[in-house]
Order: structure tokens, then sequence, then C-alpha cells
């Protein structure tokens, strides 16, 4: 089946149009942030690059934009975040802004894109992510491309509130994702 999606660098348009959606009431519970103003570039990039996996550390970031077949409209990113070259490893993150593109497969049309790009072309060998466990939607699609639940990480998230949550830490392996397309 044909894709919906297409990942392409992420441009400083794409993300004025992400801030202007991160007030969705949706996004705010299951990414863990406030809402983004117009100036808050920065801002809204250093939450995205926020690593929770400790094998990620210190690693260098790329951040792709999820654009439509249909009109290139920029809906969602990627972040693949502390690329570890010494491990081969690094933290996925994806979210779609745009809520009309939710639950309709786009999702995991770009997760399964973003796999591919990570093995394929980033040459990693594992793909960490972590996830409130509350978001069963996202950990529904994890768990279809292939990501296994490792752990609960207690406590490892601050809310805006202050208050603290809880995440699954989530991880894929190459050579399973290799065999589970055969």
């Amino acid at each position: 089946m044909d894709s919906k999606v297409y990942l392409s660098p992420i441009e400083d348009n794409h993300i004025i149009e992400y801030m202007s959606r991160s007030d969705d009431p949706e996004l705010m519970n299951t990414m863990g942030w406030r809402p983004f103003g117009p100036d808050e570039k920065e801002r809204f990039l250093s939450t995205v690059e926020v690593l929770t996996l400790p094998y990620c550390s210190n690693g260098n970031t790329t951040m792709l934009s999820i654009l439509t077949i249909d009109g290139n409209h920029p809906i969602g990113y990627v972040i693949f975040k502390g690329i570890n070259g010494a491990n081969l490893s690094a933290e996925l993150g994806i979210a779609i802004m745009d809520s009309k593109f939710r639950s309709e497969g786009y999702g995991i049309d770009a997760l399964g894109l973003a796999v591919e790009y990570a093995f394929n072309d980033m040459k990693l060998l594992l793909i960490g992510l972590t996830v409130f466990p509350s978001n069963t939607r996202a950990i529904k699609a994890y768990t279809k491309v292939g990501f296994n639940n490792v752990e609960v990480l207690e406590k490892s998230w601050t809310m805006p509130s202050g208050e603290q949550m809880d995440m699954i830490l989530m991880e894929l392996k190459k050579d399973e994702w290799i065999t589970a397309q055969l």
C-alpha cells in the first residue's frame, strides 16, 4: 500500500505551523508541554529535543517534517535525538500536530518511514522512545511497527504543572525489524 506521507527536512514555516497548533489539548496531554507562542521557536525546539533515554545522551539531532503526499501539507514531525555513533542508537519522537490527520493512518505511515530511514539511511541498530502509559493510540502504533515494551520509567517526566509522570520505554532493534519484514 502506498504511503500517505513523506519525510522532508524541516523548514521554518513548518515549525511556525506546528507551534500554532501546540495549544491542542490532546497534544498538551500526550506531549507533556505547554503551548508555544509565535516567538518561541527556540523553546519549541529545545522541548522536542529533550532526551529521556540514558543511552542517547549528548548526541546529534535530526528533525524531519511529515508532509502529505496529497497537497504537501506539513502535518507533524519526526525527530531523532541523542544520536549515538558509538552504539548506533537514537531516541525517536513523533507528533501529528494537525488534528485532522490523526487516526487516519498518517502517523503509522510516518512512523514506518522514520524506522526505515533510521535503519537504512542513518545505519542505526537501535531506536528507543518513551510514551505516556495513557497514550494508548501511540502505543498501538509503535507496537504495530515492531517496538517492544522494555520497562516503565517511573516519574521520569515533569509536566508543566510540576507533576511527575511515568513513561513507558519502548525499543526496536534493527535485526528484529528486518526479521519481521521477511
